[in-house]
């Protein structure tokens, strides 16, 4: 594997110190819409007309930003725990360096149905975070820890016709162990880097899509179509391949054994 998840640049020690005891439930936004070094609890802003505000070295905890218009909106630095942005606008976001998970509680943020087409994730945790039936097209989850989200009929595609559907996201060095992408759309989409350990991919498609340095093992894959998808220097475990298509698919010459011994075909040196 090229890249090693374990050595990832998410540090929860070298992040924000523990919050004050001063807590606000109310966000005075300044005339530049930059607001630093804030501690919010609370904080309600179901059903406001918030664009383009940046949140940096703040903490939210506890909030509710559900129905709200978050377009452009941008958190650097920041810990958001056990916050609610269910059915949100947050097209176009910024995620950097943030913590959207709470590990003492094992409490991740709730995206459900919410739109977040071209929102970007870089070096966040988003462990347990519920992303299930959002719009996330374009979408970029990048060198983040995403254990146990639920992207269940997370729609990462667009229909150009009525009956062709155009996906576009990339989801790359990031660890997805536990995750479950049932019923996603993922064709041609870049997933390399990445940890698939575990992960349900029930009635995906992940069709020609980018699965080079990849560990995957997906615990469940029952509808799964992989057809030419890259695969090449991929690590591939627990998988059935009598049970899937993989015409097509790109492998290097060392992982031929795992797809012979899989069929129960036992190889040997040329010379012997």
């Amino acid at each position: 594997m090229k890249n090693n998840l374990n050595n990832s640049r998410i540090n929860m020690d070298d992040q924000l110190n523990d919050p004050s005891n001063f807590f606000e439930e109310y966000v005075e936004i300044p005339y530049d819409k930059l607001i630093q070094e804030k501690n919010f609890n609370n904080l309600s802003w179901k059903n406001q007309n918030q664009k383009d505000i940046i949140f940096k070295k703040c903490n939210i905890f506890n909030s509710d930003f559900s129905h709200a218009n978050l377009t452009g909106i941008q958190f650097e630095n920041c810990k958001i725990f056990n916050c609610n942005f269910e059915c949100s606008n947050l097209q176009n976001s910024i995620f950097n360096n943030c913590f959207l998970y709470e590990k003492e509680k094992q409490l991740g943020c709730y995206f459900r149905q919410a739109n977040l087409e071209g929102a970007k994730f870089s070096d966040c945790d988003i462990s347990l975070n519920n992303f299930e039936r959002t719009e996330v097209f374009q979408i970029t989850i990048d060198h983040c820890r995403a254990q146990g989200c639920n992207f269940q009929f997370a729609n990462f595609s667009h229909m150009i016709s009525r009956t062709a559907l155009f996906s576009i996201a990339t989801l790359t060095h990031t660890d997805f162990k536990y995750a479950n992408f049932e019923g996603v759309y993922l064709k041609k989409c870049d997933l390399f880097d990445s940890k698939f350990v575990s992960v349900i991919f029930s009635r995906a498609n992940l069709e020609e899509a980018d699965l080079t340095n990849t560990e995957f093992s997906p615990s469940l894959y029952d509808g799964l179509s992989i057809f030419k998808a890259d695969l090449r220097n991929s690590q591939l475990n627990n998988i059935d391949i009598r049970k899937l298509d993989f015409q097509g698919v790109k492998i290097l010459e060392w992982q031929q054994e795992y797809f012979m011994e899989n069929l129960g075909i036992i190889l040997y040196p040329d010379n012997i």
